[in-house]
């Protein structure tokens, strides 16, 4: 009771102190999924499942309660001064945390069981714990000369699928959709490079035409590039039409992965380029379509001395012997594709749904060990994930709405790794903003 007076009496000194306009909001997103082919629920995962897949020790049906199904379960405070002469400063701090359980949102990684067969759904994901992890930034503005902000952010990538012009997910949901689910797409091509730590951001628009650029400090001795990331977009936001490209390039990014200690991961290291290209069209009032393609490349990381030295990761104790943890070698290349639509059905119902392509062709890579000896790349199998997917909301008012999605998932070759190779999603839920 004491804490809940403290934050209470703190949030209230920095409005009036502040003299700002500082606002508090938040999404409450909660619902009941069945997924085949899962394992049990995980209770300190983001959403509860994973609808992708994976490969978990029990096989079967599971069914338990999603947080953030829809919308990601998540509350926040924004605010922005009036500094005169066009000019504002402002912020923004976002927290996730579980519905179900009031938990911090995080990747549930740690002591989850062994690489690759944790017996929870469990996934690598951008948000670890972090007290504000969906973003901390604070920034300065001019009508003329546009904005810049520091802190932690999304990347552009990640503005663009799930943000700019209403969104570029043609069904716009966490747990019926592999790109609003996955930060890697969300990312272009490593999960933990959806939101970018000690980062630059500039933003300016010039009606409906816009620019952006980001760069995220690495912050390694003795190497100003190790662990750095650079990003650019442009695009052009119309009432009924929009275009956005993207690229980046990531330096020594990162893949965590399970591990049965306690606060303990494994971590692959790897360079990344991406470039991502989506589309929209409201082709009749009540029908929208969108359309992207990402091409993403992996290639081995520029500093692994550096890498491998490293000990902690999100506040995670790195665990150099894992089979998880290693380095990438050679080079791999996704192709990811999807194309759907938007129905307004009437002022209060709206369908959705999309069908999403991700291939790989033949290549060769490998991953290297920490303590191991040099390893060379290798030939590789191709492989696809396919996705078909569904939602159908219904407002209940301007803040509430109800849901119902599913989405199925055929695997082949790289992407299958057992014998299961299809996988299927079923929820129901309630949204609800404040």
């Amino acid at each position: 009771m004491k804490k809940s007076l403290f934050a209470l009496a703190a949030l209230t000194a920095v409005a009036g102190s502040a003299q700002a306009d500082v606002t508090l909001y938040g999404i409450l997103d909660l619902g009941v999924a069945e997924l085949t082919h899962a394992g049990n629920f995980g209770p300190t995962f983001v959403t509860g499942a994973v609808p992708t897949g994976g490969p978990y020790v029990k096989t079967g049906s599971a069914l338990g309660m999603m947080n953030g199904g829809e919308k990601q379960t998540r509350w926040g405070i924004k605010g922005s001064e009036d500094l005169g002469n066009g000019n504002k400063a402002f912020f923004q701090m976002e927290s996730a945390f579980s519905l179900g359980n009031g938990m911090l949102a995080t990747s549930g990684l740690a002591g989850a069981g062994a690489p690759g067969k944790p017996t929870s759904m469990v996934a690598d994901t951008s948000l670890n714990g972090q007290l504000f992890g969906r973003n901390a930034f604070v920034g300065l503005s001019n009508v003329d000369l546009g904005a810049v902000t520091f802190g932690r952010q999304n990347s552009l990538n990640l503005d663009i699928i799930t943000a700019t012009g209403g969104g570029y997910d043609p069904v716009n949901a966490q747990m019926f959709s592999p790109i609003n689910f996955s930060g890697f797409y969300g990312g272009g091509g490593a999960t933990d490079s959806a939101r970018v730590d000690n980062s630059v951001k500039y933003s300016k628009n010039w009606g409906s035409f816009g620019v952006n650029a980001l760069y995220g400090f690495g912050g390694m001795a003795g190497n100003q590039t190790a662990r750095s990331t650079i990003q650019g977009s442009v695009g052009y936001e119309a009432s009924r039409f929009g275009v956005e490209l993207s690229a980046q390039s990531a330096k020594d990014s990162t893949n965590i992965s399970s591990d049965p200690l306690a606060n303990t991961v494994g971590v692959q290291f790897l360079n990344l380029d991406s470039y991502t290209a989506v589309l929209r069209y409201q082709i009749i009032d009540p029908l929208t379509l969108k359309a992207g393609y990402q091409r993403i490349n992996w290639k081995a990381p520029s500093s692994p001395a550096l890498d491998n030295a490293m000990q902690q990761i999100y506040g995670y104790t790195i665990n150099p012997t894992s089979s998880a943890s290693n380095d990438f070698v050679g080079t791999k290349t996704y192709n990811v594709f999807w194309l759907g639509g938007n129905y307004q059905l009437t002022s209060a119902a709206k369908l959705s749904a999309a069908f999403y392509n991700v291939t790989v062709p033949t290549g060769n890579f490998n991953t290297q060990a920490f303590t191991g000896a040099a390893v060379a790349a290798k030939p590789q199998m191709s492989g696809s994930d396919r996705y078909y997917s569904l939602l159908a909301d219904y407002d209940l008012s301007k803040r509430t709405n109800l849901y119902a999605g599913l989405m199925h998932d055929i695997k082949s070759g790289l992407f299958a790794g057992g014998s299961v190779q299809s996988y299927d999603t079923y929820g129901v839920g309630i949204v609800h903003r404040f």
